[in-house]
């Protein structure tokens, strides 16, 4: 009898333990199974969840100190992206019971200014498991959403991912990247997700979290960065207002998942927030900081040496490489009155 015993608990552990990956699974059947289910995940929940990521305080700590400590100290000339994030999720996670919407928020930046990297640190200190959890989403425009003929099926699947894993856990992460290289239209699927509705066929959508990571903007980030250096303006002293604007203009006329969004054109991101391109003494500091990551002596005057040019401004990703530090550096020129990298 025991031994039966066990095995219920081992059947039923498993059944509650599996991430919900379509809503497709929720049939006519399936629905009479789910509500008999439920009924055994309540009795069983105090048992698996010691062992086995639940949807709760003991696996989703929502560690905002130590993610403002890890923004600090490893990000480096992003001070509007330091204040922002943490503020923003801060203030969303505050009002959790009864939040008016999902957040979402939207990176811009050239490749390399930190856009990952900033997610990453929001899904190691939101989630116990970090990139692990199985309520951390991630999606990649150019390989998730490769084919612009499917768009009509990436949105179907996309809608119901989002719709069976927010079923599971309300407090879901959904991180998109390379949105810039997503077909025009997919992200609208999403719409009725970060809009604010109490509830969408019985499921409440407004405690979780979208992140949109895109390069569109970044050519105009930099021009506006440059503009406000010549007015006297400090770095320091720049606002996230002085951005806004230039970043949803761009991303709604660019090329990308949010080209002539409804998702833009109705307001439902909360911010958009530019990652700026870094001076010398950013880079520098990166530097330094992968060279400690990786217990290696300091960095020598050759490790640093940065190309001259005229604007001042670099984009740098610091990545680790086979155990050694890749320091990637591409100076921004001035051509005309455009910019590249």
């Amino acid at each position: 009898m025991k031994i039966f015993e066990n095995l219920i608990y081992a059947v039923v552990i498993l059944f509650c333990s599996t991430t919900v990956t379509s809503f497709e699974l929720f049939s006519t059947l399936g629905v009479g199974l789910s509500v008999g289910g439920a009924v055994l995940y309540a009795g069983f929940d105090k048992i698996r969840c010691p062992f086995v990521e639940c949807c709760d305080d003991k696996w989703i700590p929502l560690n905002f100190n130590r993610l403002e400590t890890s923004l600090r100290d490893e990000l480096f000339g992003q001070h509007l992206t330091q204040k922002i994030v943490v503020a923003a999720l801060r203030g969303h996670f505050r009002e959790v019971a009864n939040p008016k919407k999902a957040l979402a928020l939207s990176f811009h930046g050239y490749p390399g200014s930190g856009k990952t990297f900033v997610s990453q640190f929001i899904k190691d200190n939101i989630y116990k498991l970090g990139s692990k959890s199985k309520f951390a989403h991630f999606f990649a425009g150019r390989s998730d959403f490769a084919i612009a003929e499917k768009t009509d099926i990436y949105k179907i699947n996309l809608m119901d991912w989002i719709r069976g894993n927010v079923t599971q856990c309300p407090m879901s992460l959904f991180v998109f990247d390379e949105v810039d290289k997503m077909p025009s239209g997919v992200l609208d699927a999403i719409k009725p997700f970060l809009d604010y509705h109490e509830e969408i066929n019985g499921v409440d959508y407004r405690k979780a979290v979208f992140i949109f990571l895109s390069n569109t903007g970044s050519s105009l980030i930099v021009q506006r960065l440059l503009d406000l250096w010549q007015k006297g303006i400090k770095r320091e002293d720049i606002k996230l207002r002085d951005f806004e604007d230039l970043i949803r203009q761009g991303a709604f006329n660019e090329k990308g998942g949010f080209h002539q969004s409804d998702t833009i054109e109705s307001d439902l991101i909360d911010h958009y927030i530019p990652f700026l391109p870094l001076e010398e003494s950013h880079v520098r500091q990166c530097i330094k900081a992968e060279f400690r990551r990786q217990n290696m002596l300091s960095p020598t005057e050759e490790h640093v040496r940065l190309p001259n040019h005229r604007s001042g401004l670099y984009i740098s990703h610091c990545q680790e490489k086979t155990g050694m530090s890749k320091i990637s550096l591409m100076a921004l020129e001035e051509v005309g009155d455009n910019y590249r990298v």
